[in-house]
């Protein structure tokens, strides 16, 4: 029976490679050559109308003239005749491509017209692509043994599968990944992604029983939206760890409003990372600490930690890192100290971290480890050895994975300034004790364990939609648009607010000094006043904000001195803002920047005029659970402040939560919608809500819809 879609790439029965050679050094001959020597368990057609047979197999001129079924095609002929190829392929009923060949989108234009076409072919006969311009496919089940690459390693079989956007990064990861015993079930290079794309592979390998962890090299998501809802359920089955490159965009756009200086690709990419629970490593050397320690250790079930070092500086280093990464020591039970103090040195110290000194024997360590994994208020544990010269350090790792092996509780080890060469590594790694040549790696990377498995247990939450005043949101956005206009005054603002039931504090426009009187008495004073003029976009910075007005002579005075300061200033004013005077709540920040890539990411923090220089802010992007709205909330520093310190009465958090998911709806709904800044957000006392109190909404240009 023939494959179909990915199967036909990952599991194909026959391959024909397009473009194969006898010379060495071509790519041709590298992918012939690595499914050669890989044994691959299928059929290999070469195909090269210049020879009769490569590396001793037949060869043919064309993929239409192989007598037989062919899944899979690798092209790698040169791109001007590439289209040619891949149309051959189609004619001949082959359902997977993989596309080696350079010379598409990564080139410019002429690139991108052949990427179209190539696409076009593709879609005409229904075949699945990988690439172009990538390096290959890799799958190890013995059934199939596929290295369909030319990477110069082959890697070892393992359970990780791995989807890289970079040939060169690639190639590195699964030399290096050797050299630390780390195996893998699938490989790609995903190249250009002009099809297939990393949400395609999460979903096929989130059901691959060969697969138990993803890595990912990221340098752009395709379609954010589709990666959160399938990055979500794969992370509920297995991990998923990623480098995302490209943070330096963070911060590059420039922006009109608070939110906007807050936001930036990177911070959306965070976001994504956090609702979806992917990992993040920072590095490549980081991807291969945290690969090591899922690979091989199984998940800790809870925060406590137990560190047994034969030296007291790494370890005070290493229960830095765990506290810094929100881990905790284990308090030892009485009876694990006493047994301990039956036989240790007395040099040693015996609360967590245990210290045996140099002068602990080979049998101590063994036995502290032993103590430590078997006491029930330890989860995990972290081996440190500066290996002294009077001790073989392969003894000492072979009674750490011994000892390990006797529960299921993660161990991981530090053998301080060993490399992946040392014979204590190769001891630990080869019976599955991930070793790290410093004592924070081990920290960080248990501690990405413990993120993992806290979130798999959280709750994913509802999506929730509310009814809408569509009428009163349509007309607010038809007149800015009909005026030209990309920003909202302060009671358009207000009114769109509204229509999706966000609480405003009430306010009142007017065009003249004339009118104030009226709206002040209208809504209640005390009252603010605020003036409102286009380039008027901080008004704290422009002393143009009034609060507290009691009164209808301070009203006309402190007008008239807000116009005079404008006016000497050489600010346009269109009119004034007369709004209630909201008291007695606490300031925070929410808003939404739309980015080019992720499109709508909100932020809550706290806020004031001072938000921008704290920074404590959370992101997140629509559609937000509840629970995805709450642990926004809760993820800020100063999540405590609005529970209540000191005797302070605690905020309307639910109200607040409320808040956030319903901006979030305006913002999904309206791609109009480029900027939204409500800061402050006044939260009230518990049970009586939150009162947006400035609130600035920026319209994207006509050009930016479309």
């Amino acid at each position: 029976m023939p494959r179909t879609g990915l199967d036909a790439i990952f599991s194909p029965s026959s391959i024909a490679i397009v473009g194969a050679s006898r010379h060495r050094g071509k790519i041709g001959y590298e992918i012939l050559h690595n499914l050669i020597v890989n044994e691959y368990q299928g059929t290999i057609y070469p195909v090269n109308p210049k020879a009769t047979s490569i590396h001793g197999i037949r060869a043919y001129p064309s993929v239409l003239e192989i007598p037989d079924r062919v899944d899979l095609a690798i092209i790698t002929v040169p791109a001007e005749v590439a289209l040619e190829a891949v149309e051959d392929c189609g004619k001949k009923g082959v359902k997977g491509l993989v596309v080696i060949t350079a010379g598409f989108r990564e080139i410019g234009e002429v690139g991108m017209a052949r990427e179209a076409r190539l696409l076009a072919v593709c879609d005409a006969y229904d075949m699945t692509m990988i690439g172009p311009n990538c390096m290959g496919v890799i799958n190890t089940h013995p059934d199939i043994r596929m290295d369909a690459t030319f990477a110069p390693t082959p890697p070892l079989p393992g359970g990780i599968s791995l989807a890289t956007q970079s040939g060169a990064l690639g190639i590195a990861i699964l030399d290096h990944a050797k050299s630390l015993g780390i195996g893998f079930a699938k490989f790609c290079s995903l190249g250009n992604k002009a099809q297939v794309s990393l949400n395609d592979l999460l979903r096929m390998w989130h059901g691959d029983p060969d697969t138990k962890l993803i890595l990912a090299y990221i340098e752009n998501f395709g379609n954010p939206r589709n990666f959160v809802r399938i990055a979500r359920e794969t992370t509920k089955d297995k991990p998923v760890i990623a480098v995302k490159s490209g943070r330096s965009e963070a911060g590059s756009r420039a922006a009109v409003s608070h939110t906007g200086s807050l936001g930036g690709s990177d911070l959306a990419a965070e976001a994504v990372f956090s609702q979806t629970g992917v990992l993040r490593a920072n590095s490549i050397e980081e991807l291969f600490d945290l690969a090591m320690a899922f690979a091989l250790q199984p998940i800790p079930r809870g925060d406590r930690v137990a560190v047994v070092s034969d030296a007291g500086g790494p370890a005070i280093m290493c229960v830095d890192e765990l506290v810094a990464q929100g881990l905790r020591l284990a308090e030892l039970e009485p009876a694990t100290q006493a047994y301990m103090k039956s036989w240790a040195p007395p040099e040693a110290s015996l609360h967590n971290p245990i210290d045996l000194t140099p002068q602990g024997s080979l049998e101590d360590y063994r036995r502290a480890m032993d103590a430590v994994l078997a006491d029930g208020g330890v989860d995990a544990a972290i081996a440190i050895y500066v290996p002294p010269v009077r001790v073989d350090e392969v003894e000492v790792a072979r009674a750490i994975w011994q000892t390990a092996q006797k529960y299921k509780k993660p161990v991981l080890c530090n053998f301080l300034g060993r490399a992946e060469d040392s014979a204590g590594f190769v001891e630990l790694v080869t019976h599955r004790v991930p070793s790290y040549s410093y004592p924070e790696s081990a920290a960080r990377a248990l501690a990405a364990m413990h993120r993992y498995a806290r979130y798999r247990e959280r709750e994913e939450g509802e999506l929730r939609t509310f009814s809408v005043d569509q009428g009163l949101a349509e007309s607010v956005l038809s007149r800015a648009q009909a005026e030209n206009r990309l920003l909202l005054r302060g009671d358009e603002a207000n009114s769109l607010l509204e229509a999706y039931g966000i609480r405003t504090a009430k306010t009142r426009f007017v065009h003249s000094t004339k009118e104030l009187s009226k709206a002040a008495a209208e809504i209640g004073y005390p009252v603010v006043l605020k003036a409102v003029g286009p380039t008027l976009l901080h008004k704290s910075e422009m002393q143009a904000v009034l609060l507290d007005v009691g009164g209808k002579e301070a009203l006309l005075e402190g007008a008239s001195r807000i116009t005079a300061r404008l006016r000497d200033r050489g600010v346009a004013l269109d009119g004034f803002l007369v709004q209630e005077f909201v008291t007695g709540g606490m300031e925070v920040i929410l808003g939404m920047t739309r980015d080019k890539v992720y499109g709508p990411c909100l932020v809550f923090g706290l806020g004031g005029i001072y938000v921008e220089y704290l920074k404590d802010v959370a992101f997140g992007l629509p559609p937000l659970t509840d629970r995805d709205a709450m642990r926004m909330i809760e993820s800020i520093r100063t999540y405590p402040l609005l529970k209540g310190v000191r005797g302070e009465s605690a905020r309307d958090v639910k109200a607040l939560q409320d808040a956030v998911l319903r901006l979030a709806q305006l913002v999904s709904d309206s791609d109009q919608v480029q900027e939204i800044d409500l800061n402050p957000v006044m939260v009230l006392p518990e049970g009586k809500g939150y009162r947006a109190v400035d609130a600035r909404i920026v319209l994207a240009p006509p050009s930016v819809r479309a």
